[in-house]
């Protein structure tokens, strides 16, 4: 149910105005320069139009329940589309959740490519990038993010030597279904707290 209803969160999501991704500029990341500032009204009127189109317009041709029922319909086929393929490439055994961990015990430099990588997964090949519109090589996603993904089944095997080579947590699964029991596996350790070093109801995790 609560990815279903991701549609709503990035649809109507006020970030649009200002393209300032909140969460990044939480940490000191600034999108001020020219050229966002430049993107802004483009990115309104592209959000508006969608709006316009997919949500206002059923409501000229229908009666308000057929028109809710379209919208209802469209928007959770859209968020299960997205948040589905970002759930198994983010949530995985092994995933390190905190790359920034090391920094804050130990004041060490931390590898921006590395965290990368070991923050998210791969899956399948060039069906599943066809199929996904590359959404599958999330890896490769978060290292070239200006990339276009039709490119990334041809760089993602020199992506995973490169990472074996120094010694860089790779996750990679030919199936999409292996990929599934991982993040099934990762989620219910999560939810019972067996990943904690800690027993999670003493609050000392």
């Amino acid at each position: 149910p609560v990815l279903a209803g991701y549609w709503i969160s990035s649809v109507f999501n006020p970030q649009i105005v200002d393209l300032n991704q909140r969460g990044a500029a939480s940490i000191g990341m600034r999108f001020d320069n020219d050229f966002v500032v430049s993107r802004r009204k483009y990115a309104l009127l592209l959000r508006l139009i969608y709006i316009l189109t997919n949500v206002v317009t059923p409501f000229l041709y229908h009666d308000w329940k057929t028109a809710i029922f379209h919208v209802v319909i469209m928007s959770i086929s859209e968020s299960l589309t997205l948040a589905i393929p970002f759930s198994l490439s983010h949530n995985f055994v092994n995933a390190d959740r905190d790359p920034t961990a090391s920094h804050r015990k130990t004041g060490e430099q931390i590898c921006w490519f590395k965290s990368q990588v070991e923050t998210s997964c791969t899956y399948g090949g060039f069906i599943s990038g066809a199929i996904t519109g590359g959404l599958n090589f999330q890896v490769e996603h978060h290292l070239f993010p200006r990339m276009s993904s039709a490119w990334y089944p041809f760089i993602a095997p020199k992506v995973r030597e490169i990472c074996k080579k120094h010694g860089v947590n790779y996750a990679y699964y030919p199936w999409i279904h292996q990929n599934f029991i991982s993040t099934m596996k990762y989620m219910n350790a999560a939810g019972n707290g067996s990943n904690w070093l800690e027993n999670p109801y003493t609050g000392n995790a």
